[in-house]
């Protein structure tokens, strides 16, 4: 079975290259746009185990929120349009909890900007959902800016 392109640069990484060389290696064999994605969007296996400890926490919380959604969308117990719609929230949370979980890029990206976004809504207001949320924005930006720093963003394929 062939190795999909996630697959590849997971295990380049894993043996020690650097993105520069994983991309050097794949980008005759694989679609340019898909390598250039997935290069940025994956971190390197060091840096997992250097802020593991740090997404725990972050998982924690988001599971928290979430668990709490959740509970509050299906304690009216009628299956109607206001729970699906109280369903949206808690079906991002569980796809930016996978994406958080396999440490990618775009997992603390969302989850930065939807939990800025969350301040808006007057349910999330009072001290201790708002002392969750700032921890969430903080850790979720503290993880992107030290797993993916600028520096290391490939911007471009050069032939």
């Amino acid at each position: 079975m062939a190795e999909n392109v996630e697959g590849k640069i997971e295990r380049l990484l894993l043996t020690g290259k650097s993105r520069q060389a994983v991309l050097a290696e794949l980008k005759e064999t694989e679609d340019p746009q898909k390598l250039l994605f997935f290069i940025n969007n994956i971190s390197h296996p060091a840096e997992r185990k250097k802020y593991q400890l740090h997404n725990l926490a972050l998982v924690l919380l988001l599971t928290f929120v979430t668990a709490r959604k959740l509970l509050t969308a299906f304690s009216f117990g009628a299956l109607d349009l206001f729970l699906l719609i109280s369903l949206v929230a808690p079906v991002i949370n569980i796809y930016l909890l996978r994406e958080i979980l396999r440490f990618r890029r775009i997992g603390y990206q969302f989850l930065f900007v939807l939990t800025i976004l969350s301040l808006i809504h007057p349910e999330n207001h009072t001290a201790a959902q708002l002392i969750l949320l700032v921890l969430m924005i903080g850790l979720s930006g503290f993880l992107h800016q030290r797993m993916f720093p600028k520096s290391e963003r490939i911007v471009e394929l050069r032939k």
